[in-house]
C-alpha cells in the first residue's frame, strides 16, 4: 500500500489531537512561544493578517492562533477528511473562531497554491513534515504560500524523538511497527520503557493516547533527522533558517558567562547549528523567514556603530535609575514569561544607557558619542553581541 495513503489511513482511524483529553491542552505549549518568533522575524504588521495551519488535524492548533489573533484570517488545512470534520464540528460551538476556514487537502499536490491561496504572511507546520513520504515537496509549497515578508515556523521531530529507540526495542518483543495495535501488554512494555529512559510525567509513553502512539511511534514512516538535513530542504525551497526554539534556550547560559568572546562573529543560525552538533534535540522547534537574515559586522567597530539597537518585545526589562558614574556596575532584571526565563544581568552604566536608547532611531556611534567616558571596542562588542544573541535587543542596518 501507498505509504501516504496508509498514514492517511491511520489519522483517519485516530484523529489528533484527542479532543477534551489532556493531550490537546499540552499540544499547544509545545509550539514555541510568538514573542519569540516576532523577536527574529521581525514583522512589519502589528499581527499576522493572513496564517497558514498546515496539517491542522483535529483544528487544536488552528483554535489557538485564532484565541492569540482574533483578527487574523486562518486557513487551515489537513489531509484526514475525518479530522477536518471534527475540526469544523468544534467550530460550530465556538462564535470566535467562524474566522477559520478548514479546509481537506494534501500539502504535497502541486496546486496547493490553488486550492489554499498564498500571500501569507505567518505559516505554521508543527508535528507534521515527520510523517509525510516528501517534506521537501511540502516545504516547496509552503514557500510559495508565504509572502515575501512573511515566516514560517516548522516543528518536526530530531534524533533523539523518543521514536528512535523505540521503533528499534518494540519489534524485540514481536511488535510490528507498521501499525499501532493497543494492549495491555504494549502498555506495560511502554512503562518498561519510560523506566529506562527515566521518563516523567507527560513524557511518558505509556500514558500516550493511541491517537499518539499511532502516529508519532508506529506507522509505515517516521522521520527523525538532524536540523542540518531540515534546514538544506528548507534552503532548496528558498526559506532562510533563523534560529531553533531548542538551541536558542541551551545558548541562553554561555550568554550568562564569559563564553562569548569564544563565539563572536558567529551569526544566530550559526550558534544553533553547533548546538545541534553537541546536544542534538528531540524535537526541533525552527523559524524560517523569505528574507534571508544579516548578521552585524561583528568583525568590524566601526561599521558596527553604524547599526541601530532596538528593543525586542520577548523581554520585559526594568532599567535603574540613571548613576554618576558611567562605569559603574549595575544590576538590571528582565523577565519573558513565554520563554520562562528570568536574567538578573551585572552590566555598566553605559551599556544600561544602550538599552534606555535602543529605540531603532538611533544608532550605536550617535548613543556612544553622549557618553561621557571612554568605552573599551571589545567589551562594548561583547555586551552587544551577548544581548543580540539573547534576542533582548535586535540590531538593524
Amino acid at each position: 500500500m501507498n505509504v501516504a495513503v496508509k498514514v492517511r489511513e491511520i489519522y483517519e482511524k485516530h484523529p489528533y489531537p484527542v479532543i477534551g483529553g489532556s493531550a490537546a491542552a499540552r499540544a499547544i505549549w509545545r509550539l514555541a512561544p510568538m514573542k519569540w518568533i516576532n523577536a527574529l522575524w521581525q514583522p512589519t504588521g502589528a499581527f499576522p493578517q493572513r496564517i497558514l495551519v498546515a496539517g491542522c488535524g483535529t483544528g487544536n492548533e488552528a483554535f489557538a492562533w485564532c484565541r492569540r489573533f482574533p483578527r487574523s484570517d486562518i486557513v487551515a488545512v489537513d489531509f484526514s477528511p475525518q479530522s477536518v470534520a471534527i475540526a469544523r464540528h468544534l467550530q460550530r460551538r465556538a462564535p470566535r473562531a467562524q474566522r477559520i476556514r478548514f479546509l481537506v487537502a494534501d500539502l504535497t499536490v502541486k496546486r496547493f497554491t490553488k486550492i489554499v491561496g498564498h500571500d501569507f504572511d505567518f505559516v505554521s507546520c508543527h508535528g507534521v513534515l515527520s510523517y509525510v513520504p516528501k517534506p521537501e515537496r511540502v516545504l516547496e509549497n509552503l514557500a510559495r504560500c508565504v509572502n515575501v515578508d512573511g515566516a514560517l515556523y516548522l516543528g518536526v521531530n530530531g534524533v533523539r524523538h523518543c521514536s528512535v529507540g523505540g521503533r528499534q526495542f518494540l519489534p524485540a518483543f514481536g511488535f510490528d511497527m507498521t501499525e499501532l495495535r493497543d494492549s495491555s501488554r504494549l502498555r506495560q512494555l511502554l512503562k518498561l520503557c519510560d523506566a529506562i529512559l527515566g521518563n516523567r510525567g507527560a513524557h511518558c509513553l505509556a500514558n500516550k493516547p493511541a491517537s499518539y502512539l499511532a502516529g508519532d511511534l508506529f506507522g509505515p514512516l517516521v522521520r527523525n533527522l538532524p536540523l542540518s538535513d531540515w534546514i538544506s530542504m528548507a534552503r532548496d525551497a528558498g526559506l532562510y533558517f533563523q534560529s531553533s526554539y531548542g538551541a536558542y534556550r541551551a545558548l541562553r547560559y554561555t550568554m550568562e558567562q564569559d563564553f562569548p568572546q569564544l563565539l563572536i562573529p558567529r551569526s544566530r543560525w550559526q550558534l544553533c547549528e553547533l548546538v545541534e552538533k553537541l546536544a542534538p534535540t528531540g524535537f526541533h522547534r525552527i523559524l524560517f523567514t523569505k528574507r534571508s537574515p544579516v548578521n552585524p559586522p561583528w568583525q568590524s567597530s566601526d561599521a558596527l556603530l553604524t547599526w541601530r539597537p532596538i528593543l525586542t518585545k520577548l523581554y520585559t526589562v526594568r532599567l535603574p535609575k540613571r548613576a554618576r558614574r558611567w562605569q559603574a556596575l549595575r544590576v538590571v532584571t528582565m523577565k519573558s514569561p513565554s520563554a520562562n526565563t528570568r536574567l538578573d544581568w551585572q552590566m555598566p552604566e553605559w551599556a544600561l544607557e544602550i538599552l534606555r536608547r535602543s529605540d531603532g532611531k538611533h544608532a550605536l556611534q550617535e548613543i556612544v558619542r553622549e557618553v561621557a567616558a571612554p568605552i573599551r571596542r571589545d567589551l562594548l562588542k561583547t555586551q552587544l553581541y551577548q544581548l543580540h544573541q539573547l534576542l533582548i535587543i535586535n540590531l538593524l542596518p
